[in-house]
């Protein structure tokens, strides 16, 4: 027959166990809870990376941009509203769990998508960068791709040949989108002419003023006299 000390002593035993236990159920339960907080949050970044690259063409395009999730939700964001913004703070609420999914960003073409496209074919076919040297010379002109350190570009027939190209990478692993924002120059203090070229003919477009992505799907350079 058992002591009342030993009773006791086992009452005791029993606490501690189950108290060991509740702790380490805790422990593991918040291990967990950074773990998956941790991979939701990779998964965003990851994502956001990619539908950057959408949000950004779409407004170069002018176009409305259509998102779907895993859910079946679907919502369509006009192109007259900030389309980065909106996809920044899309994937922010995700991270911050206020959304149970991402969406997926698909650029909706209109009747002037392959205007804009062609305007961007022409002018990365024929504008060439001269720079200014540490003496104020101009330096030989330079195509865009050669500028920014990219693949020889190749006529783009089509939104889908548009968004492989902006999805390539430099050797610095910027998506080519991000390459060519500000052309020729890192920051505003670019140096030197923006010309467009074509059958011998030079017109300058630009001179101390570097160019931008925006003007390569805005302006039809070629018309410049």
């Amino acid at each position: 027959m058992e002591t009342e000390a030993g009773v006791t002593l086992k009452n005791k035993l029993k606490k501690i166990i189950i108290i060991t236990s509740a702790l380490s159920l805790i422990f593991v339960l918040i291990v967990c809870k950074e773990f998956s907080e941790k991979k939701r949050k990779d998964k965003a970044y990851e994502h956001e990376s990619k539908s950057m690259v959408i949000a950004t063409l779409a407004q170069l395009l002018r176009a409305d941009l259509k998102c779907n999730d895993n859910r079946g939700n679907e919502k369509i964001i006009e192109k007259s509203k900030n389309l980065t913004r909106i996809v920044e703070q899309d994937i922010y609420d995700y991270i911050e769990g206020k959304k149970y999914s991402l969406y997926n960003y698909t650029i909706i073409e209109d009747e002037n998508t392959q205007k804009y496209i062609d305007i961007f074919n022409d002018n990365m076919q024929h504008i060439r960068i001269s720079k200014k040297d540490s003496n104020g010379n101009f330096t030989p002109a330079k195509t865009i791709s050669e500028e920014e350190g990219l693949d020889e570009f190749k006529e783009i027939k089509d939104l889908d040949e548009l968004i492989k190209y902006m999805y390539k990478k430099t050797e610095n692993g910027a998506y080519y989108i991000y390459a060519l924002e500000f052309i020729g120059s890192d920051n505003y203090d670019f140096k030197g002419k923006i010309i467009y070229e074509r059958d011998g003919i030079e017109n300058i477009i630009y001179e101390d003023r570097d160019i931008r992505i925006w003007d390569l799907f805005s302006k039809i350079c070629k018309d410049y006299q």
